[in-house]
């Protein structure tokens, strides 16, 4: 069973660049599925920074670990590309989960890749896993703040690197011809391949 036929009759939503799904802090409804379009899901440091989780494309699930645990989301989604949405409420997701062994082996799949994804990403080195990172941090900033010129610094501040990584990988990408630089602007020129980069299908 894949996700998209569990959704196909599920109500569904058009939402816009920078449009917010659900913030942090506010208590699960439903579960959410990308149809179409790019989800962003962030939230704020100590320091007051806005910190990038993870990016959910087309075909993606979200907002389920806070439903099914009942507590508070702990992050913020917001939309990054025009995108249509479907979703569903807990009691019409147990209503289906019912019998439906199919369906909860999907979702444990699902729920257990991302824990053994959020493992290898504390033992994995901060350099190592960098340019994955930086190509998510360029999609995430240049299309909800497309007006503002980001310096290096700030790109590796939110990536959580160094401001020599990313002038590194900003050059390796321009060179793969994914992005232009134009002194401190930065052009997304296929923002497919950065997404590919970031987000392996």
């Amino acid at each position: 069973m894949e996700f998209k036929d569990l959704f196909a009759q599920a109500a569904s939503k058009t939402y816009h660049r920078g449009d917010v799904i659900y913030r942090s802090g506010e208590t699960p409804q439903n579960l959410y599925f990308v149809e179409s379009g790019l989800v962003g899901l962030g939230l704020w440091g100590e320091s007051g920074k806005d910190h990038l989780v993870r990016l959910f494309r087309a075909g993606q699930i979200f907002g389920h670990r806070s439903l099914f645990a009942n507590e508070p989301y702990h992050a913020t989604a917001t939309v990054i590309d025009e995108s249509r949405i479907r979703f569903m409420s807990k009691s019409e997701m147990r209503t289906l989960m019912k019998g439906n062994c199919d369906l909860a082996e999907k979702l444990l799949e699902t729920l257990s890749k991302e824990l053994r994804q959020a493992e290898a990403k504390q033992l994995i080195l901060s350099e190592k896993d960098a340019p994955a990172r930086i190509a998510e941090a360029l999609v995430y900033l240049k299309e909800l703040h497309p007006d503002y010129s980001w310096t290096r610094q700030e790109i590796a501040d939110f990536c959580g690197t160094t401001t020599p990584t990313v002038i590194r990988t900003l050059a390796r990408f321009a060179d793969d011809g994914l992005i232009e630089q134009k002194g401190r602007e930065i052009v997304l020129l296929k923002k497919d391949d950065l997404l590919n980069e970031a987000i392996p299908k």
